[in-house]
């Protein structure tokens, strides 16, 4: 029996993310055995890890959610699938106010990202808004000591863990765009593995597909990082119909950029280049310059 070795990293989030893809590989391969392997991080990116040991042919296969993993394509290596997404919503928690619009003036809210600390201060400038470090289970224990009166992680991380009773709101889009490809997974290979290709290609969802693709083509064109305050959100249609909306935002959340876009599915990445282009013609490209010094 062919044995093919999964990689992933060791939060209870990436480990519970594993457990699920496992699990639908071998319902459509029940002839393969699939095994797993926590890759320790070797870098501050939480992909290149990851990428390593599949170069290195530690694993088969590398499971990567979508948000963490760089837009560009890593040399010798193919992002073959992405699943069926969740809900790519942030989420509020709070500690005892249950909507972000019932935080009191001065409230102060954990935010593990550039890109939300940005959004927040621009819906709500009376906030506090501070950096919160760590996995789920770290930002919500940090929650209950009373450091925050709220916490904003992305909903789909607490819907993998089981956690849907901690979620207060579902935050709108309209108020907190969220980073691309939230609440998907990846699934990359080797390039000419075709075996490894074909097993992962199985769980490829083509409407998650295409809406990660445009939301990391967005990402790409900007030519930021993903720490940068950017963020973008898209759906398609049963028609086809592919609608992506982008934002830029200053650190401090007193400038933004949104805009949409929309064209067919099957041209997703040039849509997300467009959109990314328009933002940048737009002013994007001086907010973004605030991004790099502050």
């Amino acid at each position: 029996m062919r044995v093919i070795v999964i990689g992933t990293r060791g939060s209870l989030l990436a480990l519970a993310q594993t457990r699920w893809v496992v699990e639908r590989l071998k319902e459509n391969w029940p002839e393969v055995e699939f095994r797993t392997k926590t890759i320790t991080n070797r870098s501050e990116d939480p992909a290149a890890g990851l990428q390593d040991a599949l170069r290195e042919r530690e694993i088969d296969i590398a499971l990567h959610a979508l948000r963490d993993l760089p837009p560009s394509q890593a040399d010798g290596l193919h992002l073959t699938a992405v699943t069926r997404r969740v809900d790519p919503r942030e989420a509020f928690v709070g500690r005892t106010a249950k909507r972000l619009e019932d935080l009191p003036k001065g409230a102060v809210v954990g935010a593990p990202s550039l890109r939300r600390k940005a959004q927040l201060l621009a819906y709500r400038p009376d906030l506090v808004v501070r950096e919160i470090k760590g996995d789920v289970d770290d930002q919500l224990e940090a929650l209950g000591t009373g450091e925050y009166d709220a916490v904003i992680m992305p909903a789909g991380s607490l819907l993998r863990l089981d956690l849907r009773n901690r979620i207060d709101q579902f935050v709108d889009p309209e108020i907190l765009l969220p980073a691309p490809g939230q609440g998907a997974l990846g699934l990359e290979v080797r390039l000419g593995d075709d075996y490894a290709e074909e097993l992962a290609y199985s769980l490829n969802h083509r409407p998650s597909s295409d809406r990660v693709c445009a939301e990391r083509a967005f990402v790409a064109a900007l030519g930021v990082g993903l720490e940068a305050p950017v963020a973008a959100l898209a759906f398609v249609e049963d028609d086809g119909t592919l609608r992506l909306e982008g934002g830029v935002f200053s650190p401090d959340g007193r400038e933004m950029i949104r805009g949409e876009i929309e064209g067919d599915a099957a041209e997703a990445a040039v849509l997300g280049a467009e959109l990314a282009q328009d933002l940048l013609a737009e002013g994007g490209k001086e907010i973004l310059e605030q991004a790099k010094v502050s």
